[in-house]
């Protein structure tokens, strides 16, 4: 088979790693393989071809890209995300993570960005003879806005990066602090999550909240955020490698989820591997994800639990990884090639 693998992704969290950790289980040599992205991001792959583009895969010129002719002399283009470019007349098989952008209107800058990204989330499930996603809840969900395409549609659990299986916490000692990974868009709760802090402080007053981030982009988002960011006890990380991340959410006494909505949600179960334990709203997702695993759930958007959660609750974690064995990135890579090779 000759595949075109979307790549223009890689180095960017969420979809990028998403990818990177579905292409590493690829043997290149199976099939004649053609890789689109960034020079530094793709150069490191060896026995594929390469287009590079340098575009950023979000904006709207990458819907044009001079090379359609080149992708469509392959068989299959396989993309992370449901942005596909025009002219491709190949088959197309594609992941969808969730559809928040028609879940929460809210989360769209205006009419038109949600108008845009409908058009091209219908086209994608239209145009694609496969489409993966990561939950049975984001099934569900697309399932519902279109139930035309609902036959194409398969989902998979994701899983963890190697990297967090086998970093050893076990001498690390604990911090009398929580960690919030994530990013400041609305659907992630973090405005939940820092009143809720507010409270704790009243009780706990030498807790800390440490934001994994930069606090300068934390500081662009909405007023009801910006508005906290400066109470007592909250800290910025900055920007961190992967093992300084890995090591801030070991140090913590709980990570916090507090998500309005999300596809599958990578960070709680990255802090269990980490002996770090979560605590993360009720959302049905997380509900779906994490009901069998050590987890406390509090109730969503509601920072009054939040807080109660975070003072009253043992942060003693006894985690039996066997039980996520279905949640991998090896077995989700299998899913995906069988599709790319049956042609």
């Amino acid at each position: 088979m000759k595949i075109v693998i979307d790549c223009r992704y890689l180095g960017m969290s969420g979809i990028g790693r998403f990818l990177e950790n579905i292409i590493k289980y690829f043997d290149f040599k199976d099939n004649e393989y053609t890789l689109i992205g960034k020079k530094e991001k793709i150069d490191k792959y060896q026995n594929v071809k390469k287009i590079y583009d340098e575009d950023s895969p979000f904006s709207s010129k990458s819907l044009f890209r001079s090379y359609t002719n080149e992708i469509n002399n392959n068989d299959i283009f396989f993309s992370p995300n449901f942005i596909i470019p025009f002219g491709i007349k190949c088959k197309i098989v594609t992941v969808l993570h969730d559809i928040i952008f028609l879940d929460m209107k809210e989360v769209n800058s205006g009419f038109f960005e949600y108008k845009v990204k409908k058009y091209l989330l219908r086209r994608c499930m239209k145009k694609s003879s496969k489409v993966f996603t990561v939950s049975k809840f984001s099934m569900d969900r697309i399932s519902y806005h279109f139930p035309k395409y609902k036959n194409k549609l398969e989902y998979h659990y994701q899983g963890v990066d190697d990297s967090f299986i086998k970093f050893d916490s076990s001498n690390i000692i604990k911090n009398n602090e929580i960690v919030y990974v994530g990013n400041v868009k609305k659907h992630k709760g973090l405005k939940t999550l820092l009143e809720a802090f507010k409270l704790v402080r009243k009780t706990n007053n030498s807790m800390r909240l440490i934001i994994v981030g930069d606090a300068t982009s934390f500081r662009n988002g909405d007023e009801e955020v910006v508005k906290h960011l400066n109470d007592e006890g909250i800290e910025f990380t900055g920007r961190l490698n992967d093992d300084q991340l890995k090591e801030k959410i070991s140090e913590a006494k709980f990570l916090i989820s507090p998500s309005l909505y999300e596809g599958f949600g990578i960070p709680p179960l990255e802090a269990l591997y980490l002996g770090t334990k979560p605590i993360i709203s009720d959302i049905d997702v997380y509900r779906e994800v994490y009901s069998d695993l050590p987890v406390i759930f509090f109730k969503v958007n509601d920072y009054v639990d939040l807080s109660k959660k975070i003072l009253e609750s043992d942060f003693g974690l006894e985690f039996d990884s066997s039980l996520t064995n279905d949640y991998s990135y090896v077995k989700f890579s299998i899913y995906i090639l069988n599709v790319l090779n049956e042609g």
